[in-house]
């Protein structure tokens, strides 16, 4: 499979850099000090929690789960290595990652 490489317009790039800049400028206003931001870092862990994930160190081995990685923007799919308690964790190919959070796939989760 061969790639195409298709150069941005101008106009594209620089609505690239303006989105990105006022997203920069947003989370400025609504966080603008250090002790806001972590603020907001509990809220969210504490709503994840609410809605069923789990620390990933309680995650099970040899069983693929949905994983949140601090520093990444999306819910990815990996499972953690043999034996347990290893805190190795592959998601999507890469490896070693560090998960902080996880939570079965929906076709997994127990039913009452």
């Amino acid at each position: 499979m061969t790639h195409r490489h298709e150069p941005l317009r101008q106009s594209e790039a620089s609505a690239i850099l303006a989105a990105a800049e006022a997203a920069k400028a947003k989370r400025a206003a609504d966080m603008p000090t250090e002790e806001d931001a972590a603020r907001v870092m509990w809220s969210a862990w504490q709503r994840l929690r609410e809605l069923g994930w789990r620390e990933s160190c309680y995650g099970p081995t040899g069983k693929t789960v949905r994983l949140i990685e601090p520093g990444s923007s999306g819910i990815h799919e990996g499972f953690r290595m043999d034996p347990w308690p290893s805190k190795d964790w592959l998601i999507d190919g890469d490896w070693p990652s560090n998960p902080c959070l996880f939570k079965p796939i929906p076709s997994q989760e127990v039913s009452p």
